[in-house]
């Protein structure tokens, strides 16, 4: 029985690579084989795997593991590379991004709440937003006595708001005429008497300067016609030393300051001391201004320079606002508000014998207050703080 022999290649090969045909894409060589044995022209087979050619010795190949990228040489040194970082988001793409204020994405819009370039849209910025309710929009022009107010409405009259240089007044819904303060309705303009017309009007006004002058530098007449202090003044009238005592001499002021109409007649205190009680005892020490009624002069910043020993200014103005001249004054009392020994028996005596101590009207030193004594029966003025 005849026995058939395989070549040995055919034992290593199967009937499929052995047989392939070349020109349906089959590797025609060895090197170019995709893995497994191949056999050369001359028989021999070539063992094959991994690979499908040989390294260039001037390429190297990488792998990666995780994040970083691990590239290897012929020489056999490693080198890392960063992965690339993510491209962040723009504006107009509808979603904040680090930087931006807002995005509203195809609403953005330099007329918009929020702006082409993602900023937010407010007030000032000089742009005017109608969903922001805006009716202007001067950028930093915006005033509440300009045309653009700095709520971004426009100045009109009724709004309360003064507009320089059209305005004269505006008392919002109370605008009318007839009365002291009266605004007109419709062009805002002021009617008759008010505050700035630089004529005091006792029943509503403690001074006033004129609309320029109330609150400038140095002067103690507020823009609302009030005296930015307490005030002191020097009485219209002289009296002997007879006073009825301290309570007396305090009644004499009060009366004085209510039918001047003085504001807040009822709260003056005669500058006078006893044996029993001073000045600085009896008195209120205001950390406020002491001031004259003419509303421009300040006498002392407190209570504390009132009674150092010199003044800012001399106490010379009486109840109604008119200097008074040269004359004295009864005090019976130190610069530092303390009493003296001689006090026409404590403001009861009139005779001619006892003695009080008196200052000068026109003094801003010490002999404000303590220029020496003089018979309790002359006629002589007084002094008079508002507490």
């Amino acid at each position: 029985m005849t026995s058939l022999r395989l070549a040995p290649h055919l034992l290593l090969c199967g009937l499929a690579a052995c047989f392939s045909d070349p020109g349906a894409g089959s590797p025609t060589s060895a090197t170019e084989s995709t893995g497994g044995s191949a056999f050369s022209s001359d028989g021999d087979t070539v063992a094959t795997t991994g690979s499908t050619s040989s390294p260039d010795p001037s390429t190297s190949t990488s792998s990666s593991t995780g994040d970083d990228t691990t590239s290897t040489t012929t020489e056999g040194t490693t080198s890392t590379t960063e992965p690339s970082s993510t491209t962040g988001g723009v504006c107009g793409d509808g979603v904040v991004d680090p930087g931006e204020e807002c995005d509203d994405g195809p609403a953005n819009a330099d007329d918009a709440p929020c702006s082409s370039a993602c900023v937010s849209a407010f007030c000032s910025d000089g742009v005017v937003q109608p969903a922001l309710d805006e009716e202007c929009d001067d950028g930093p022009a915006n005033a509440d006595n300009a045309a653009c107010t700095e709520a971004c409405e426009a100045a009109k009259c009724g709004d309360g708001l003064i507009w320089e240089g059209v305005e004269e007044c505006d008392n919002e819904d109370d605008n009318k005429i007839g009365g002291y303060g009266d605004c007109t309705p419709g062009d805002c303009t002021w009617w008759g008497d008010h505050c700035g017309d630089g004529v005091v009007q006792k029943e509503h006004e403690e001074c006033d300067l004129g609309a320029e002058d109330n609150e400038a530098d140095g002067n103690a007449c507020t823009k609302s016609c009030k005296l930015d202090g307490k005030a002191i003044f020097v009485t219209s009238k002289s009296y002997t030393g007879k006073l009825g005592g301290l309570s007396g001499a305090d009644d004499r002021c009060n009366s004085l300051a209510l039918a001047a109409g003085v504001a807040n007649a009822g709260e003056f205190m005669a500058w006078l001391s006893t044996e029993e009680e001073s000045a600085a005892s009896r008195m209120t020490h205001s950390t406020q201004r002491y001031v004259l009624l003419d509303g421009e002069t300040i006498v002392a910043e407190s209570w504390m320079t009132l009674t150092d020993g010199a003044l800012d200014a001399s106490i010379d103005v009486d109840e109604t606002g008119a200097v008074v001249g040269s004359d004295d004054v009864w005090t019976g009392t130190t610069p530092a508000g303390q009493a003296t020994s001689s006090h026409c028996l404590g403001w009861t005596s009139d005779d001619e014998g006892d003695g009080g101590t008196h200052g000068l009207v026109k003094a801003n030193g010490p002999d404000w207050t303590e220029k020496g004594a003089k018979s309790c029966a002359l006629l002589t003025r007084l002094i008079c703080v508002e507490q």
